[in-house]
């Protein structure tokens, strides 16, 4: 079951209001898209990476993409979503490739890749991905100090190091220090 009155809600609205801190707005774009990012990551092998990993890289930029799509624009939001997770993907790719030689078998290539999001989804499916949604919501913000929430947001909205440092009293430095921090505890 859809959140009350969140389910009629056009995808560019629920983004805007996720980008103003609408927790509830997230979550109905992630019942939304959680299939098609779960299609997404089994496209993808990173080297370290298990499926939840992926799953989890995807949600944040889906979370990113909530705070950085322009209403404006031609790209309806799946679309813009879609490739800010690819993008994403292909970033971990590209520094699992630097940090060792990782054999052309697992490698995806893009022409491999295809959109799984119309399928049928089972109502037990459906659960499943909304108690996973719920427990990762829950958990995000339970495994985040306020410090590092306040930088993590302001990451999200598109801010550079030196701008969230302006706005904090801190160095950059400090802020690099906290958002990798943030991502050793999602790799957790």
């Amino acid at each position: 079951m859809r959140l009350k009155n969140y389910g009629n809600l056009d995808d560019s609205v629920l983004a805007m209001l996720t980008k103003k801190g609408d927790g509830k707005a997230f979550e109905e774009i992630t019942i939304r898209y959680i299939k098609l990012i779960y299609s997404l990551t089994s496209n993808y092998k990173v080297a370290g990476y298990e499926t939840q990993d992926l799953v989890q890289e995807g949600l944040l930029s889906f979370l990113i993409a909530c705070s950085s799509y322009d209403e404006k624009s031609k790209a309806s939001y799946k679309n813009y979503a879609v490739k800010c997770a690819k993008n994403r993907f292909n970033d971990l790719i590209k520094k699992a490739n630097a940090k060792s030689s990782v054999p052309d078998s697992r490698l995806v290539s893009m022409d491999e890749l295809s959109d799984k999001s119309d399928e049928k989804q089972s109502v037990e499916d459906h659960v499943l991905e909304r108690e996973y949604l719920k427990t990762f919501l829950q958990h995000l913000n339970s495994m985040l100090t306020s410090d590092e929430r306040r930088v993590f947001n302001m990451y999200a909205e598109g801010y550079a190091y030196k701008e969230i440092a302006e706005a904090l009293e801190t160095t950059p430095k400090k802020v690099d220090n906290i958002l990798q921090k943030i991502k050793r505890k999602f790799r957790q």
